[in-house]
């Protein structure tokens, strides 16, 4: 577990960035539609991509994501992967503030995918931007929200957790 909020920019090396924009960007990754950010808000509708889950991959996409990030994530044990997108909106989705896990074990890591205008919020007041390649991590319990984006039509970012 991890304590405290860090942030890396240039997370990736060239070679392993463009192999993730490669699996992500692709115009077959499938895309599901969720009608809440946070469950049981009505804080705006985005996409998901299961990847990993409940001990076991979820998506044919799991294999080459890991295969990337495992020379960069020191971890224990797996969570959950989940790709999630948002699409631009004139005014910015804002998700309601929520933990990834009430589990004191569990720490969070955001991978942005893209650079845009939208941010994670930080409850107290940290607002972290999306720029391409970076990486945030914080304990899982660590209550945050999603701030979508006006200026590019899509915000992806990569949600992993997992204990160290």
């Amino acid at each position: 577990m991890i304590d405290r909020i860090t942030m890396k920019d240039n997370f990736l090396n060239d070679i392993h960035l463009t192999q993730l924009e490669e699996i992500i960007n692709n115009k077959y990754f499938p895309w599901y539609l969720q009608e809440e950010q946070v469950f049981g808000a009505d804080d705006g509708c985005w996409f998901s991509h299961k990847i990993y889950s409940d001990n076991a991959p979820k998506s044919d996409s799991y294999v080459p994501l890991i295969d990337i990030f495992k020379n960069y994530l020191e971890y224990v044990s797996l969570c959950r992967i989940t790709a999630n997108l948002l699409l631009r909106q004139e005014n910015p989705s804002i998700s309601d503030f929520h933990t990834d896990f009430e589990d004191e074990k569990i720490t969070t890591a955001i991978f942005y995918v893209d650079t845009n205008n939208g941010v994670t919020e930080i409850q107290g007041g940290d607002r972290i931007e999306c720029v391409r390649n970076r990486l945030l991590m914080f304990p899982a319990t660590t209550l945050h929200r999603a701030i979508g984006q006006t200026d590019t039509i899509k915000r992806v970012v990569l949600n992993f957790n997992f204990i160290v």
